[in-house]
């Protein structure tokens, strides 16, 4: 491409759902396009067994030669390849969730690193490809926390895997920036007054609340710590109320509720970690053979084994993610519907599951709690009320959530962004600031 001086600065929004990056074209900033002409690509990354191994059983890392980089699927090129034959390679979905989780060995985390790392390379090089120049500067966004419960240790944890992954993608300089605070910058380049702004960024998989201070006045600072009055933040985002409507409308047609012929519940924990894609030690209890042990004897004890039957085919046939999918097209056709329904054909011809605004809202009322509680921080530490809310992330259009914060916020006036690139515009403009020559 072109020497190290001529590298453009780009604002890369690693997303658990998905990838964006920006840069200034023309004095405005461009997204460019990573698949199918669209400028994002679904965080998720398909290998055959040979190149991957997240499961302990050898000691094989993800390797970054041409050779096996050539095998890698990434975005819905590796959601096909998983679907048309699970048993035949590994896929992976938002491994930004896992950063933060405590526990992790040191070789656990080098295979993270490594996956993140062949992500972020794929996102590069299409994003050089459509902006015809090389990128080596980038300024990434992060939550708030990145997994709830470690606090800062944590925190750290996954930024030092960021950071690794993001010079093993062949990013030159590496800076971060809070993705709700993103948002504000966003906001602020529109505006001709100052204002006070709490954004509300409820993405795949966190909530992000910043109580932050915005303005003409404040735009070319490269400090803006001063104006941050309030952050909070938690891993629960659009997954989990993914997970919270499949629990509540679709798993009891894989036996949820039911029980055993000696008059003992069916575990509930079997569905949890069905539905638990986010969570790797879920996912590794279920899909184990100890869990088709556990389910065989279930199909013959359970009082209704053709349920108990449906999971052990899910089971077997590791289609949680693709179950997620389903949930997840319902859930978005909840915002502009009172009904739709799951199409579990892949499981049983002709098995589908309907559910309703009102299941996703009971299901979620534990998530829409959280919500209000993140609120109300931001707002506790900034001793004040906003002029104005300003919402982002994919699960802000949803009805539920935004009928839960019509109700929270009460008559603070409420702005959407474009929910899916509010954030990146914004790191795409605090790069051009803390990279800026």
């Amino acid at each position: 491409m072109t020497g190290p001086e001529h590298c453009l600065a780009a604002g890369f929004d690693y997303g658990t759902s998905q990838c964006s990056i920006g840069i200034v074209r023309d004095g405005a900033v461009a997204l460019l396009a990573l698949e199918g002409g669209l400028p994002r690509i679904a965080s998720t990354l398909y290998a055959p067994r040979p190149h991957l191994n997240l499961d302990h059983r050898s000691d094989q890392t993800l390797d970054l030669t041409h050779h096996s980089y050539a095998e890698l699927r990434f975005g819905q090129a590796a959601l096909d390849a998983y679907l048309a034959d699970p048993a035949e390679g590994y896929f992976v979905k938002s491994p930004k969730s896992f950063l933060g989780a405590p526990g992790l060995s040191q070789a656990v985390r080098d295979r993270f690193v490594a996956v993140v790392a062949a992500m972020m390379a794929n996102v590069r090089a299409r994003a050089e490809t459509a902006a015809g120049r090389t990128i080596g500067q980038v300024v990434i966004g992060r939550p708030v926390n990145f997994q709830g419960a470690g606090g800062e240790a944590e925190n750290r944890q996954a930024l030092e895997m960021l950071v690794a992954s993001a010079h093993e993608a062949g990013f030159r300089d590496v800076a971060f920036q809070f993705e709700p605070m993103a948002a504000a910058i966003e906001y602020e380049a529109r505006l001709n007054h100052e204002q006070t702004v709490l954004v509300v960024d409820i993405g795949g998989g966190t909530t992000d609340c910043s109580f932050v201070r915005v303005g003409p006045e404040r735009r070319s600072r490269r400090q803006r710590d001063d104006d941050v009055l309030g952050h909070s933040g938690e891993r629960l985002g659009g997954n989990d109320y993914d997970q919270a409507l499949a629990l509540r409308s679709v798993m009891p047609l894989f036996g949820l509720g039911d029980g055993l012929n000696n008059g003992l519940p069916f575990p509930n924990g079997y569905f949890v970690d069905a539905v638990s894609t986010n969570d790797v030690n879920a996912q590794q209890r279920f899909y184990g053979r100890a869990m088709a042990e556990r389910l065989d004897l279930c199909v013959r004890d359970g009082t209704h084994a053709e349920r108990i039957r449906r999971l052990r085919k899910l089971q077997a046939g590791r289609g949680s993610y693709r179950l997620l999918r389903e949930v997840e097209l319902a859930k978005i056709a909840l915002t502009g519907e009172d009904q739709a329904v799951v199409d579990l054909a892949f499981v049983e011809s002709g098995l589908a599951a309907a559910c309703s605004r009102a299941d996703l809202r009971r299901g979620s009322a534990r998530l829409l709690e959280h919500l209000a509680g993140l609120i109300d921080e931001a707002c506790r530490q900034a001793g004040a009320r906003p002029d104005v809310v300003y919402l982002t992330g994919g699960m802000a259009g949803s009805a539920v959530v935004r009928e839960h914060l019509a109700r929270v916020l009460d008559d603070v006036p409420r702005v959407d962004s474009d929910h899916f690139a509010s954030v990146t515009q914004g790191l795409t403009l605090w790069a051009q600031r803390v990279f800026a020559q």
